[in-house]
């Protein structure tokens, strides 16, 4: 079943009431009688410029017990780190005004739990079980991926970074996303109780890109899990479609390119990616640091040698971190510079570049190596599994629409 769902912001209050403890949007400290009438239980949530002793203040209790609360939470919770907006439950001695327990939410998926015994307080952080269930997603795209999600709340912005990291040798987001296209996608979801938390990984995906499908299969292998086509080849390649997310390319590849600095003719062996000045670049594959430091025209610039005769570089950064110089090793992905405009340069933006056996090459259309296979030892099992997640993609067949997120939010 393909299901849209519910992005819960306030997650906290849900999981209050998971825990059986209650508040009242109309009164911060609301009372209640407790069957065994030895005492009352108060709670509340935490005001702007509300502290525990404040509360304590208020409520006319003991400040010696809070001192002990304090000091049983050292190494548990910092209690000097609340929030606005925490939630709290304090269980009281109705004759003494002694606090008997003490609950407090710390996350939406945690809570501090404290308790009087004989000998004093005794603290404790409780962990509630995250639940992992199976969804769907269908997303239609009509300009780019990030728009294209349902909302912009932080768990869609996960994904989208997500989908961009497994199809980051075949797809680049920024210049082959069509109109038209669309991602079937199984995924964890993960939940506490009743309440969605977030995605987990991505367990499989069809990316319809420019009419051709690209499939994607998590499949685990020795404890190492890693994504592959429907025939197991791995998705991985020698070097990245692009070193950098969120951009657009202001040049291509060119023999013969007016240049717009020099207003001359002459080529341009690469592919410049426009982006705001400190975008984080990464290593398009692993290999090793040939030169770090300022090269002319290019600017600050990085070149890194790479396994099978393939050369990346890195023109114009405005920064290349200190750890990135001559002889260093990289691994693919890994940040060496940062987006500027040094050099000869009109704007902020990257100058990447391939050589490939000596001779520049096109980053746009250059066939790459892939990554190991599954062995075939285990393709019996592979194909298990994307039996069962293709059986699980052809069911969904209904884009997810952001009306439906809103409608079922706002319930």
């Amino acid at each position: 079943m393909n299901r849209t769902l519910p992005i819960i912001g306030a997650a906290s209050v849900i999981i209050f009431m998971l825990i059986n403890l209650r508040t009242e949007s109309n009164d911060n400290h609301e009372q209640r009688s407790e069957p065994a009438k030895t005492g009352i239980t108060l709670n509340g949530a935490f005001q702007p410029g509300e502290t525990l002793e404040r509360i304590f203040n208020t409520l006319n209790l003991d400040l010696a017990d809070l001192s002990e609360i304090v000091a049983s939470s050292k190494g548990v919770h910092n209690l000097s780190m609340i929030s606005v907006g925490s939630l709290y439950s304090f269980e009281i001695d109705k004759e003494e005004k002694h606090i008997k327990q003490m609950r407090l939410v710390i996350d939406d998926v945690s809570f501090l739990d404290i308790i009087r015994d004989t000998e004093g307080f005794i603290s404790r952080k409780v962990t509630l079980p995250v639940t992992k269930k199976t969804g769907s997603l269908y997303i239609h795209i009509d300009d780019n991926l990030a728009n294209a999600m349902p909302s912009n709340h932080k768990e869609y912005h996960k994904l989208t970074l997500k989908l961009s990291d497994i199809y980051a040798w075949d797809i680049d987001f920024s210049s082959d996303i069509r109109s038209g296209d669309s991602v079937k996608i199984v995924i964890e979801e993960l939940w506490v109780g009743e309440v969605f938390k977030g995605y987990g990984e991505i367990l499989a995906a069809e990316f319809v890109n420019n009419g051709k499908m690209h499939a994607a299969y998590r499949f685990e292998n020795q404890g190492y899990a890693d994504y592959y086509d429907t025939k197991g080849k791995s998705l991985k390649k020698a070097l990245l479609r692009s070193p950098l997310r969120f951009k657009y390319i202001s040049s291509g590849f060119s023999k013969r390119r007016f240049h717009p600095a020099l207003r001359i003719y002459r080529p341009h062996l690469g592919v410049d990616y426009a982006a705001p000045t400190g975008t984080p670049v990464s290593a398009a594959g692993s290999g090793e640091v040939m030169f770090s430091g300022y090269k002319g025209q290019n600017g600050r610039m990085v070149k890194i040698r790479h396994r099978g005769g393939y050369i990346t570089y890195y023109g114009h950064l405005s920064k290349i971190p200190k750890k990135i110089r001559k002889g260093a090793k990289v691994s693919q992905g890994d940040i060496i510079g940062y987006v500027g405009t040094t050099g000869l340069s009109t704007g902020p933006h990257l100058d990447y570049r391939i050589k490939f056996n000596g001779k520049f090459v096109n980053p746009l259309k250059i066939k790459l190596p892939r990554g190991t296979s599954v062995p075939k030892k285990l393709m019996t099992d592979f194909r298990k599994v994307v039996e069962s997640f293709d059986s699980r993609l052809a069911s969904i067949d209904q884009p997810v629409m952001a009306s439906r997120v809103k409608s079922k939010t706002s319930g």
